[in-house]
């Protein structure tokens, strides 16, 4: 998924489309101001079409050309550190495209200059300033990798880390740009319209409400908005002084420029927070929404698997008690019970296993089961360590059910050795805001001449925990799970409050 991320260069082509219609903007308000002052001074040596429109058409495709070559093969290149043959020639081809475009815009431009006489028009081409408009467009695709690759780095970090920081940074940068680019949209649109490229016009300002538009719609979408639906209650009380930090930022931030707006600037406050606190709550109910709306499948798919394996559960239930009473008449109590506790836990996958939230304590007596059936097949005699210590709960705590049995299963699965002293320690404990769960364990990994029918079905569980965390407690889990030639050990916090 982040090699398809990574090769997406849609943000990157609408950049150079803005970019080159910025160009050709300016070049028309230029063209319109000199027919102005003298229509007929440069008849003849100049054409709008082939003077100005074209060359920055050449500009802009060879820049564009020289961006996706970068992206593609330079960039991906020097971040793995792997720069080969394939990447200098790809440098190579890149700077190659960035100058001839940069040629081909000097050959064919002609600018349009105005002076006491009146405007005159001259040829812009020379070394100089090809050398500069290659730096120009070089830099464009410098400045565009570095931020994206930085983009990516920081996601990936923030899913790894689980950092709120590193996510909210990098979405600023994201949502910084798309910004730019929209403003920079609105400036063409107004230039176009008014014939105004004023630097201090209003909508030419209005670049300064980017940083903090972005800023406090981040601030509002992952700290106020939950504070909020939180309540007013003892231990989040203080957390209420946090509304108070993005208004008193924004209005330093706006006092502090050295320019005037057009506008007061308490229409300017009002604005600011209006857009980002209306975006904010707005994403926060798309979220909320697509959260619900993949719980929902997630939930239905889990059903259909259910009933698809439940082919007939009323002549699963009556086999289970024929062995089971066969075992007893042969006085076979270890079998017997192992018999008991399965159909306890077909019963619990059936019956509890569709809910949204279960007891805890239903889903602490499934994991004795759990544990109870897999120590059947140990040896007294064998050097296995089980420590077992799963705290009851003293008042009513709800979990989604099924969420803490891989964790146990992949213990036994792969911390079990018949040859090698084998250990497995298992806790779980709760204050009243959180539930913490611990699987330690001895790693004896799988060899390939073993004959194990789900030793290729390693982390498929745990992928699936990873995925119903993300859905049922988004930001109210912390999953740690720490692998070593030796053991393997899980540690899962969950906010009940």
């Amino acid at each position: 998924m982040a090699t398809v991320e990574k090769h997406n260069w849609g943000l990157g082509f609408l950049l150079s489309v803005v970019l080159a219609a910025g160009m050709m903007v300016n070049s028309y308000i230029n063209f319109q101001e000199a027919q102005d002052h003298c229509f007929q001074c440069f008849e003849g040596q100049y054409d709008f079409l082939k003077n100005d429109l074209f060359p920055a058409a050449v500009l802009w495709l060879g820049g564009l050309l020289a961006g996706l070559v970068f992206h593609f093969y330079v960039t991906p290149a020097i971040v793995s550190q792997k720069f080969g043959i394939v990447a200098i020639l790809a440098s190579i081809i890149g700077f190659f495209l960035i100058f001839v475009a940069a040629a081909g815009y000097g050959l064919t431009n002609i600018d349009l200059w105005r002076n006491d006489d009146g405007p005159e028009a001259f040829r812009y081409f020379s070394a100089l300033h090809v050398i500069q408009d290659s730096l120009k467009v070089f830099m464009v695709i410098l400045a565009y990798e570095a931020g994206t690759e930085l983009y990516y780095f920081l996601v990936a970090r923030a899913k790894e880390n689980r950092s709120l920081v590193l996510k909210t940074l990098a979405e600023f940068i994201l949502f910084s740009a798309v910004l730019f680019i929209l403003w920079y949209i609105g400036k063409i649109s107004y230039t176009v319209m008014t014939g105004d490229e004023n630097e201090y016009s209003r909508i030419a300002q209005m670049r300064f409400w980017i940083i903090p538009a972005v800023a406090l719609h981040l601030h509002w979408f992952y700290r106020c908005i939950p504070i909020i639906a939180g309540g007013f209650v003892d231990d989040n009380r203080y957390r209420f002084a946090e509304l108070l930090i993005g208004p008193i930022l924004v209005a330093i931030y706006l006092t502090a420029l050295p320019i005037s707006y057009g506008y007061s600037l308490i229409w300017v406050f009002i604005g600011i927070h209006s857009l980002a606190i209306g975006s904010a709550y707005l994403r926060s109910i798309f979220a909320l929404e697509k959260r619900t709306f993949l719980t929902e499948v997630t939930q239905t798919s889990a059903e259909l698997g259910a009933l698809r394996a439940q082919i007939n559960p009323h002549f699963l239930f009556n086999a289970l008690n024929t062995l089971y009473a066969i075992a007893m008449k042969e006085n076979s109590e270890k079998t017997a019970d192992g018999i008991q506790k399965l159909g306890d836990m077909m019963r619990f996958m059936l019956h509890e296993n569709h809910q949204n939230r279960i007891p805890l304590a239903k889903e602490i007596e499934y994991l004795h089961n759990l544990i109870s059936i897999q120590e059947l097949r140990l040896d007294e005699n064998q050097q296995i360590e089980l420590k077992i210590n799963l705290q009851n709960p003293d008042r009513e705590v709800f979990i989604a059910p099924m969420l803490l049995n891989p964790f146990v299963e992949n213990a036994f699965k792969h911390g079990i050795s018949f040859r090698n002293a084998s250990w497995i320690y298992i806790t779980l404990t709760h204050d009243p805001e959180h539930i913490f769960f611990k699987v330690h364990n001895s790693y004896h990994p799988k060899n390939d001449n073993e004959l194990d029918p789900e030793k290729d079905s390693h982390g498929i569980g745990l992928d699936n925990v990873r995925k119903r965390l993300e859905l049922l407690y988004p930001d109210k889990h912390d999953l740690s799970i720490q692998v070593s030639d030796h053991d393997y050990f899980v540690s899962l916090v969950l906010t009940i409050a």
